[in-house]
């Protein structure tokens, strides 16, 4: 099967098109604030480095991050999906980083990128890599003591190090297309179909934990932002 994976989540657009176990392409570009301007030119490079094959499935990050990047990834992979007649499968970004984490790790473990606001989007694994807290939303002094004592992974982990045990940050610094695409290879091989979620992804979740809870021992999701914090703008009371 020959997937085609995106992942915007992070100030990193990562593209990557994987044919079985086997990386054909693989490209990235960080900037923050050109996810929508660089996305459409990785997929073409990436593509044609790959040799044109044709795809099988698209697989996207589905967050937790931005707003504005989540969504040009993930209205990318459902075009791609469209055009193509593939399906489009939805990964949490936290959950392909914790993938490529638990090759550096031998016990318990966390994954963060920046939220902002001095705030991280942050997850806790198990050995194997499997989700058991969160995804969250908080400021890293506010994170459970126990927790903050494992370590962790992520460039922005590495910038609270007076909070976070982060001495290996820097092994998996993003959420990366290639990690996506190799976690819903995984689990597709596993004959694990999209998890239909008790929450609407793509509405802005709550950071009181009703989001992870919702998403807890899923796997594969819908192809929809991850949203954790609350929203800004509110209706106004009348």
């Amino acid at each position: 099967m020959v997937m085609l994976a995106i992942d915007t989540s992070s100030p990193a657009t990562s593209v990557a098109v994987l044919d079985g176990d086997v990386l054909l392409a693989h490209a990235v570009h960080i900037d923050a604030r050109r996810h929508a301007e660089v996305l459409a030119v990785l997929v073409q490079e990436a593509l044609e480095t790959a040799g044109r094959p044709r795809v099988s499935a698209v697989a996207c990050g589905v967050g937790p991050g931005a707003y504005t990047g989540l969504r040009v990834g993930v209205s990318s992979a459902l075009a791609y999906g469209l055009a193509w007649e593939v399906p489009v499968l939805g990964v949490c970004s936290l959950d392909a980083m914790a993938l490529a984490a638990s090759d550096a790790v031998s016990g318990p473990f966390a994954c963060a990128i920046d939220a902002r606001r001095k705030e991280v989007y942050w997850a806790q694994y198990d050995a194997d890599g499997e989700r058991v807290a969160g995804p969250h939303v908080q400021q890293p002094g506010d994170i459970d003591g126990e927790i903050r004592a494992l370590p962790w992974f992520g460039d922005i982990a590495a910038a609270h190090l007076e909070l976070l045990h982060a001495e290996m940050a820097d092994t998996v610094p993003y959420p990366d297309a290639r990690d996506v695409a190799r976690f819903a290879a995984h689990h597709v091989g596993r004959g694990r179909a999209i998890d239909a979620a008790p929450v609407l992804l793509s509405t802005h979740g709550h950071d009181d934990g009703a989001t992870a809870s919702a998403l807890a021992g899923q796997h594969l999701l819908a192809p929809l932002p991850l949203y954790v914090r609350r929203p800004d703008a509110v209706e106004s009371a009348r």
